[in-house]
């Protein structure tokens, strides 16, 4: 039994196996090595030396970096004996090292110790073990008590009155133990020696401290005795004493380090490398200024940061944020010195994929038009996949692949030329030499139409998208071989689904084109579903906020999410409006619309009676009616193929216009507000109607003309544009999102944009709703 301040407590016999109950700090009591390699507890308090005065007390010992501290420590207090002083006592003349192996402290003894000194839950009872049993330590103890120590500052104490637990730092026993270790080091092994440094370091003490300079030195003494995971933990250590500032020890390490750099594998040391490496680089500038001629010196320097990236690269599996930064900043520094194999192995890399890298995707675009020409197709393959990827819409990077691709061209595979034309689509971006690179292009297209077909139709696509419309590829594409070869492909219905669209733009913005078209057996709607990339992303769009405020303004039955428009196109938001700005039920019924030209047909009568009915004299499209804001055609809006949320097919037939309710945002209440009646007219119709493979006009009846009602019905799609439908750091939509919304104006429907940049600006739902109204209000844009 142990008697401590706060009475009388029991131990259990339990402490011999590791365990231990804490006790207030200055009780008697220590341990002592029992029959067995076991450790038992000492009753009685450790007896002051008689005729001996106590030490003086003298100023704090350094602790946290910034405070003072003492170049010469005075000599260790007489309570803290030297671990080595019981051995000298022993007999025999044998030279004494702390290696308990050797020391015959047994195994059980020093693992014991180590136990408890980890499971301590307070710094103060790891110094209570050292300070009270001098005879059961080693050298090897005192890292793992810095250690434990530094580990125990880092969590916040479960107890208010322990807050200021750095305190210990400045306690007599942590200066004991510091002034032990100083005073002994010499005589440690290098495991202690590099372990000792690496616990101060994590405990954050100042570089220049007594401490710290006597590891140093140890470390800059042995440091050719070191292995390769000794000098990696030394380099962290110096680098974290000694931020932002290069010191002998880091660079004496430098050598080692980089001799067997394949051999590390240590994130931390990487990076510590990556960001010494960067100090010297911003030290040398400073010192010598930016010079015009490329100085040898920082090649070499540049060829190392490289080969460290691409080390990194290689055995890093995920990182922190400013690590990524630091990665794409020096990988700007060394844009230059990459050639074709090192560009191919970092675009290739699934961490670099993951991470968006703009730093140096701007000075790879600088230096790419000068590399051009010794780059292989598979390395410009995954630089075009990556900027489509991350939507990085560099023009002089993208003017070098369009060069590449002019120059290579005939001898690429289709495959290889869907990679190098899909980040112009993506971007909406023409080429500076944009004749050149289209007349290249479908040259090459054209013979090698049937070679590929999905790659074929993924090119046709994108040269859709830019608005480009080749007629002699239309010819093989649609011609009956190819349709034949598609058909019996694997991927028929993934092919099937680009002609229907292709078909369908061809025949909504080149109405001139009288070449073949696709049989209309084979029409099928692009797509019928959600994506994945919308499930994915839902909980980071807009789109949710925008409906319940669409839902509180308007009600249910007069509007409707998620519709899926022929061709195949979807909508986030589908309101019907009519001439006198009242929002209208979408209810079934009223006559199809069999295919484009009839849809379009129809569109166009609907549109001479609103202008009819309002007076206005407004182009092609419908002209929105509220506050009497005309609809201006741009060609700039978009939504993107990969970023649609699709569900149920639409319910677009014209409602009579009795049920309409003046669009007046008070007076619509929740309760007003009923279920919309589901649409029976199914997206499918749109393909059912027959048209010649050849012909310009559809067969069969011509559309009866639209009631007065329907002349006066305003379709209007809003459009939630989120941050992955534009290109980054752009307000320039992706192409495939562009290429929707040209498709539906000239289908008569008028799109109203919210983007992203706009919504993200208000906070809560009764901010949404008045932007909503503001924005009906407006009109489209």
């Amino acid at each position: 039994m142990l008697r401590g301040s706060g009475g009388w407590r029991f131990l259990s016999q339990a402490i011999v196996a590791g365990m231990h109950a804490p006790r207030p700090y200055g009780a008697g009591g220590g341990v002592k090595a029992a029959k067995g390699g076991r450790l038992a507890v000492e009753a009685a308090p450790p007896q002051p030396q008689q005729g001996r005065a106590p030490p003086p007390a003298r100023p704090p010992y350094p602790g946290p970096r910034g405070a003072r501290f003492q170049p010469h420590p005075p000599p260790m207090p007489s309570r803290w004996p030297s671990p080595c002083a019981h051995l000298n006592a022993q007999a025999g003349a044998k030279k004494k090292t702390w290696n308990f192996i050797q020391e015959k402290m047994s195994y059980d003894t020093f693992f014991t110790m180590k136990r408890l000194i980890e499971r301590s839950r307070r710094p103060d009872e790891v110094l209570r073990w050292l300070v009270q049993n001098p005879a059961k330590i080693s050298h090897n103890h005192y890292a793992v008590a810095l250690h434990k120590i530094a580990q125990l500052l880092q969590v916040p104490p479960p107890d208010a009155a322990e807050a200021s637990g750095r305190q210990v730092l400045e306690q007599q026993d942590f200066l004991s133990l510091c002034d032990a270790i100083v005073n002994d080091c010499p005589n440690f092994d290098n495991f202690s020696v590099v372990n000792c440094l690496y616990a101060a370091a994590a405990l954050g003490l100042s570089g220049d401290c007594a401490l710290v300079a006597a590891l140093e030195a140890q470390c800059h003494a042995r440091l050719a005795q070191f292995n390769q995971k000794d000098v990696s933990m030394v380099f962290s250590s110096s680098v974290k004493l000694h931020p932002g500032v290069q010191n002998a020890l880091a660079e004496a390490c430098l050598p080692a380090l980089e001799k067997n750099l394949e051999r590390e594998r240590h994130p931390q040391t990487l990076f510590l490398l990556l960001s010494y490496y960067r100090l010297k680089r911003q030290t040398s500038a400073a010192q010598e200024g930016e010079r015009a001629a490329p100085d040898p010196q920082r090649v070499v320097a540049n060829r190392k940061t490289l080969r460290l990236v691409k080390h990194a690269l290689a055995s890093v599996s995920g990182v922190r944020d400013q690590e990524m930064a630091l990665l794409d900043e020096m990988l700007a520094t060394c844009a230059g010195e990459a050639d074709n194999k090192s560009l191919e192995f970092i675009f290739g890399s699934q961490l670099f994929y993951q991470n968006r890298q703009e730093r140096f995707i701007r000075s790879l675009a600088e230096e790419l038009l000068k590399k051009e020409e010794s780059l292989s197709a598979s390395t410009m393959s995954l630089i075009s996949k990556y900027v489509a990827r991350h939507r990085l819409r560099e023009t002089p990077l993208l003017d070098a692949i369009a060069k590449f691709l002019v120059r290579k061209a005939e001898h690429l595979d289709s495959k290889v030329i869907q990679k190098l034309v899909f980040p112009f689509s993506r971007m909406s971006y023409r080429p500076s030499d944009e004749d050149a690179f289209f007349r290249v292009l479908e040259g090459v297209l054209e013979s090698k139409a049937l070679s590929s077909p999905l790659a074929t139709v993924n090119i046709l696509m994108s040269l859709f998208q830019l608005g480009r419309f080749p007629g002699a590829v239309l010819h093989r594409v649609f011609s009956p071989a190819f349709i034949s070869n598609v058909t019996n492909s694997p991927y028929a219905l993934i092919v099937r689904r680009y002609l229907s669209l292709l078909d369908a733009a061809l025949q909504l913005e080149h109405p001139h084109y009288r070449g073949p078209r696709l049989h209309p057996d084979l029409k099928v709607l692009m797509f019928h579903h959600a994506l994945t990339a919308d499930e994915v992303n839902r909980k980071y769009s807009y789109k949710g906020v925008v409906a319940e405020a669409l839902r509180q303004l308007v009600g249910e039955e007069n509007y409707k999410q998620d519709q899926v428009l022929p061709p195949g196109y979807n909508t986030d938001f589908l309101l019907w409006m009519d001439s006198s700005g009242r929002v209208l039920p979408i209810q079934s019924g009223g006559p199809p619309a069999d295919d484009i030209h009839q849809l379009s047909t129809s569109f166009a009568a609907l549109d001479a009676g609103a202008r009819e009915a309002t007076g206005a004299t407004a182009g092609p499209g419908l002209q929105y009616c509220v506050s009497s804001a005309e609809y201006l055609s741009e060609e700039r809006s978009p939504d993107s193929r990969d970023s649609s949320t699709l569900s149920s097919p639409p319910s677009d037939g014209p409602p009579p216009p009795s049920s309409g309710a003046r669009f007046e945002f008070s007076n619509v209440s929740e309760n007003e507000a009923g279920a919309g009646n589901s649409g029976d007219l199914q997206s499918t119709a749109f393909y059912e109607a027959g048209r010649p493979s050849d012909g310009s006009a559809p067969r069969g009846e011509s559309p009866s003309p639209p009631s007065a009602e329907e002349k006066q019905i305003n379709r209007l799609v809003i459009s939630v544009n989120d941050k992955w439908h534009y290109c980054h750091n752009s307000c320039i939509l992706v192409g495939s999102r562009a290429m929707r919304d040209r498709h539906l104006r000239l289908l008569g429907y008028a799109i109203l944009q919210l983007p992203y940049h706009e919504l993200e600006k208000l906070n809560g739902i009764e901010e949404v709703k008045t932007y909503l109204r503001a924005k009906l209000h407006e009109g489209p844009s």
